[in-house]
């Protein structure tokens, strides 16, 4: 009992710290240490790029708001203003936040980028899940741009408390899309059979961002099925010889449909015949696109399965690569070098394993 206690400490404090570790792999483009404006209460307002905060206090990121107003519990806003060269920045980039107590949803100049947790009534904590919400450069300007975090603490410490990489980063390695696909996408848990359908109205669904785990965005702990949903608009000149899709990684199992035609599952994945079927979420995605399926416009869906753990579409690149790229982005199918604490103690405590 008390090595099983001990180990589970171990991993528990690897877990916490891992994807601080992994965030080497990003390249920072904005730091956002330091001084952020702050207030208590919830006003929808906060969230806009434009805001009078002459009576707003400022306190430090990361920290515990309790350093600075002891005992309060509830809602709370932290606003701060940046610059961007969006010269230097791929398409695709990454707010890193650390780890915030309780629940939170993340906007840029005005714009929702994500979630982590469930806010009240039904309020579920995501303190222990570090912070990572991708997003388009499109949102950005040159000067002057805000991020807005609206923050629930159900009980102290509250706040954004703790995280090495607090900022804007993008991927060092990232390979270039011909078509970025990365941003909201319907979603539900729901079975329906015109799901993969263009003519399904999905006008009801609700939106998540891809990529980033659908736990981080109220599906805290849920495993089952999910279906995603996006559709788009090619250019006229946009070229349609030997292009792949790309979805990241996805945990756990996927079917993926373009314009309603199955393009691929997991299963067909060359990687997927040498591991271990609970390792698929390891596994980058990349799927042949056939001749002649993809139109001026289009409906691409995902089908996912998520036995444990984390779930739904959560790393990038997302979007159509060329052949080229596609292979350059397939050399390391991210099996190998991949190690996930949250997998080691889910396999641990819970997995079934000989």
């Amino acid at each position: 009992m008390v090595k099983r206690f001990i180990l589970h400490v171990m991993l528990v404090t690897l877990a916490f710290n891992f994807a601080e570790l992994r965030a080497s792999d990003w390249k920072k483009s904005v730091d956002l240490k330091g001084t952020w404006y702050f207030t208590i209460g919830d006003d929808s307002n906060w969230a806009q790029r434009t805001v009078n905060m002459n009576d707003w206090d400022q306190i430090n990121v990361p920290d515990e708001w309790e350093r600075y107003y002891q005992g309060y519990n509830g809602f709370a806003w932290y606003r701060k203003s940046f610059d961007f060269n969006k010269q230097s920045a791929p398409e695709e980039l990454v707010a890193f936040l650390g780890y915030i107590d309780d629940v939170d949803e993340v906007f840029i100049n005005g714009v929702k980028i994500g979630q982590s947790g469930r806010f009240p009534p039904n309020i579920k904590t995501a303190n222990n899940i570090e912070r990572r919400y991708f997003f388009s450069k499109s949102l950005l300007k040159t000067n002057n741009n805000t991020i807005a975090v609206r923050v629930y603490d159900q009980g102290k410490p509250g706040g954004i408390i703790r995280g090495e990489k607090i900022g804007v980063y993008f991927d060092a390695e990232e390979t270039t899309l011909l078509f970025n696909l990365s941003g909201n996408w319907k979603f539900t848990t729901q079975k329906n059979k015109n799901i993969h359908s263009p003519l399904f109205d999905d006008s009801e669904l609700e939106e998540l961002y891809v990529p980033a785990s659908w736990d981080s965005q109220g599906y805290l702990e849920y495993d089952g099925y999910g279906w995603y949903r996006k559709k788009f608009t090619l250019p006229q000149n946009f070229s349609n010889q030997n292009l792949f899709l790309v979805l990241g990684k996805i945990d756990e199992l996927d079917k993926v449909y373009l314009n309603g035609k199955l393009i691929g599952t997991t299963k067909d994945l060359e990687a997927y015949n040498s591991i271990n079927v609970d390792d698929a979420y390891k596994l980058k995605r990349a799927y042949r696109i056939p001749a002649g399926v993809l139109k001026t416009h289009n409906l691409v869906t995902v089908e996912v399965f998520d036995k444990f753990g984390g779930g739904g579409i959560y790393e990038g690149p997302i979007g159509i690569m060329s052949e080229q790229n596609r292979n350059q982005f397939m050399k390391d199918p991210g099996v190998e070098k991949e190690i996930n604490p949250i997998r080691i103690i889910f396999d641990y405590f819970f997995g079934n394993r000989n």
